[in-house]
């Protein structure tokens, strides 16, 4: 797979199956900017064990990689234009790793943004070092296929400015391999819970997901927090931050009838059955092709498994190159020079 375009590396951790949040924070931008670069899809397993190192969720890792595949080419990611693969499975992203946490000091990792919103959201007390190095490692996830560009909302910009950092340095210091990454910032949106506390969280247990069934997703449609203030059907509702209707906005392709149902719950003219049971039909309607495409998949798992497969090998040709370079310019392949044409590995004298 030849490509002259720009290179663009996003992905997710592997922490369950992916829901409606993902769709139109990431997914959704992902299926068109396939188009416009080479897109490499990780599935960052390693970080998955920043937060959640226990052997109880690492068993679930597999499961849950597979899941992921299925979400994309279920959205729409085309393995022809795109390459999916498994952040584990490239030797080169460990070796990377050490070499980079060589150019980075502990004051600048512990002033990244995020590192303590992590650790809290999943109540770490005390920082471990493999969370502290976080961003290192994403680092590494950018810069190993020499991505250009990393599609990222605004909170997460930081994580690129410290690869461009990391680029810069190493460049500096050995000569040049890596580029320099450029953001591309969108206000992505933030779709909030069913219990409209929070934003979708698999975690939270407030998502529709991308494979829930017809009857599971009008079940938590009808389930959803609304106007708390709305006592009856004749109050007149607020539609604005009311879940309901940022659904509808998101998902309902008839902005007649969203308009029409705005106007009527200010009113106090429509109940919250009624709107409720229309953005079911809508959700669904938008879920059935995504569906259908799963389903297709999962009766003939040979497809994403030859995708995910070939993604891998795709990435390992590339990383293998990156780490050749990287060897060179920083004169670390003196270990390969030195002994593997002139001492076996029994130690005996060539």
């Amino acid at each position: 797979m030849t490509n002259s375009k720009p290179r663009l590396l996003t992905g997710d951790r592997p922490t369950g199956r992916l829901h409606l949040g993902h769709y139109v924070g990431s997914l959704e931008n992902r299926v068109r900017l396939q188009h416009q670069y080479e897109s490499f899809f990780i599935i960052a397993d390693l970080h998955t064990l920043t937060t959640k190192p226990e052997p109880q969720y690492i068993k679930e890792i597999p499961t849950f990689i597979r899941e992921t595949v299925l979400d994309y080419l279920a959205v729409g990611i085309d393995p022809d234009v795109s390459t999916i693969f498994v952040q584990s499975a490239i030797p080169e992203t460990y070796q990377l790793n050490l070499l980079f946490e060589m150019l980075v000091t502990v004051p600048r990792l512990e002033r990244m943004p995020t590192l303590k919103d992590m650790a809290r959201d999943a109540n770490i007390d005390s920082m471990p070092f493999g969370l502290l190095g976080y961003p290192v490692l994403q680092a590494v996830d950018i810069l190993l296929p020499r991505a250009q560009v990393v599609p990222v909302g605004r909170d997460n910009q930081s994580h690129v400015e410290l690869a461009r950092e990391m680029a810069r340095k190493f460049n500096n210091l050995y000569g040049e391999v890596f580029p320099e990454p450029d953001s591309i910032i969108g206000d992505v949106p933030l779709l909030v819970g069913t219990d409209g506390q929070s934003k979708m969280s698999k975690s939270v247990g407030n998502a529709i997901y991308l494979s829930d069934d017809a009857e599971t997703v009008k079940q938590k449609v009808m389930n959803m927090y609304t106007d708390p203030k709305r006592l009856r059907a004749t109050d007149p509702g607020t539609v604005e931050g009311n879940p309901v209707f940022i659904y509808h906005d998101a998902f309902n392709p008839s902005k007649a009838e969203v308009d029409d149902l705005k106007e009527r719950y200010r009113a106090g003219k429509v109940g919250d059955v009624e709107v409720k049971q229309k953005l079911a039909v809508a959700i669904n309607n938008f879920l059935e092709p995504i569906r259908e495409k799963r389903a297709y998949f999962l009766a003939h798992p040979m497809i994403p498994n030859d995708v995910l497969a070939n993604g891998i090998r795709r990435m390992q040709a590339e990383a293998k190159a990156t780490m050749e370079l990287v060897r060179e310019k920083t004169g670390l392949s003196y270990s390969l020079d030195l002994f593997v044409d002139q001492v076996d590995i029994f130690g005996n004298e060539g």
